[in-house]
């Protein structure tokens, strides 16, 4: 046996991601010693120095193909080629952004041996940019014994969370007009708000309290994309609502483990149908979502395949609902 070691490179000071704390959790929970080390806002010898320390046998990576200050992505990348020839050392890079080529397009064999994509188009990015393995590796639900108990905090109709639309961005206009429009029918919580900031950490309880978590599609254009939210609420027992698109139904079994909606008035009526008039379907939503996720889009699942790769072992990404049922059979 080897005890093996797993750290992550990241930026843990500003913004601790469901990718940070996700491989970080599925690390341990796979019986692994975890290191997180700060990359941004810290000099180079400071991350060279903790993984020398550390001298991990898989490093997990994001934000290396950063342009500023000048100069730094080429020190990150030689720091990652020397963590290889020194320790063998697999390093994983995450892409987990809606995106449909690369920020960095070229070849990063050197420094990179593999990359966790968070989309259906592997092959595409190996053989026209990076020249490494693209393994598809959607995000992951954070491990829970169960749903969370009630909490009157965070009791309310709908719940959205993240970053809405303001004058200088118009990034999110559409989920923005969305929850506008809803608001003149129902109460919309948004986080974050003055007290609590951002919810991140309060998952379970936000999934279990409120009446329905809203989620919207983004990165529709990419094939198999979804971001963290369904893994994330579904995975904590939300009875989650999220607008109809092949990527999502990809993953998830639509009136059973969440309910989609294809406008303002579908989502009142399914609200009225799950919520109102008959809880108790609403809470067998929230049950099968939830144990589905804990079973099959767990952190522990999610390293255990980085895991995999790195022992040699044939490998495949068994991550959509027909992978899954397929593998099931």
């Amino acid at each position: 046996m080897k005890q093996l070691r797993i750290a992550t490179i990241g930026d843990y000071s500003k913004y601790f991601s469901y990718f940070l704390y996700g491989t970080m959790e599925g690390a341990i929970r796979n019986g692994a010693w975890f290191r997180p080390i700060q990359l941004v806002g810290v000099p180079l010898k400071d991350v060279e120095e903790q993984i020398n320390f550390f001298k991990p046998h898989i490093l997990f990576s994001h934000c290396i193909f950063n342009r500023k200050p000048p100069g730094w992505r080429e020190g990150i990348f030689e720091i990652l080629r020397s963590a290889r020839k020194k320790y063998g050392t697999m390093i994983f890079y995450h892409m987990g952004d809606a995106r449909s080529e690369p920020r960095y397009p070229q070849d990063i064999s050197d420094f990179v041996d593999a990359v966790l994509i968070n989309n259906g188009e592997g092959d595409l990015w190996t053989d026209t940019w990076w020249k490494v393995p693209c393994y598809h590796w959607p995000y992951s639900a954070l491990y829970q014994e169960g749903i969370a108990d009630i909490s009157s905090e965070f009791k309310t109709q709908i719940v959205f969370t993240g970053r809405l639309t303001t004058s200088e961005d118009r990034h999110h206009k559409g989920r923005t007009d969305f929850i506008e429009e809803l608001k003149k029918k129902m109460t919309v919580k948004v986080y974050p708000d003055a007290k609590w900031g951002n919810s991140r950490f309060l998952t379970a309880e936000v999934a279990s309290s409120a009446d329905c978590v809203l989620g919207t599609q983004m990165g529709g254009n990419v094939y198999l994309y979804n971001d963290v939210r369904p893994f994330q609420y579904i995975g904590a027992g939300a009875l989650y609502f999220h607008d109809k698109h092949p990527n999502m139904s990809a993953f998830f079994e639509d009136g059973t483990h969440y309910l989609s909606y294809t406008s303002v008035d579908g989502l009142l009526d399914k609200y009225d149908e799950y919520v109102k008039k008959d809880p108790w379907k609403s809470e067998g939503i929230r049950k099968l979502g939830f144990n589905f996720c804990q079973e099959h889009h767990s952190t522990k699942k999610r390293v255990q395949f980085v895991i995999d790769i790195w022992k040699g072992k044939e490998v495949k990404s068994v991550v959509t609902l027909e992978d899954i049922n397929a593998n099931i059979s």
